[in-house]
């Protein structure tokens, strides 16, 4: 059952960037979806070790189409990605958690990021 879907919305009209983000929506609905059937230590795991790859690789992508843009928000949208950099690293450190309770606080980030960063600041960078 997934929480989110990909729709034409939230497309950027840049393949590789369209297709990470894709990503992202599939690892949320992952992580959910083991929440419901009782397998979330595996999942977070896995989904941890994706996010780890997204985080590194997209947004060198994203930030490097920025720069060849010339776009006046690259330096806050830097700043944005720093932030769920953050928050990861700070999921991973929570070793006081059970992996069902980080599993919830890796859905509301995820959730979040989806839905603030991707359908608004990355569609605002890709102009009109």
């Amino acid at each position: 059952m997934p929480i989110a879907i990909w729709t034409p919305a939230l497309s950027l009209g840049v393949d590789s960037l369209d297709a990470d983000h894709q990503k992202l929506i599939d690892t949320l609905n992952m992580v959910f979806d083991a929440m419901l059937f009782d397998r979330s230590s595996a999942a977070l795991h896995s989904a941890l070790a994706t996010l780890d790859d997204y985080v590194t690789g997209h947004f060198a992508r994203e930030e490097a189409w920025m720069q060849a843009r010339d776009h006046p928000d690259l330096a806050r949208h830097r700043q944005e990605h720093e932030a769920l950099r953050d928050q990861l690293a700070l999921l991973c450190a929570m070793s006081d958690l059970s992996d069902q309770e980080r599993s919830v606080e890796l859905l509301m980030v995820l959730r979040d990021w989806l839905l603030g960063h991707i359908a608004h600041s990355d569609r605002d960078a890709s102009g009109p």
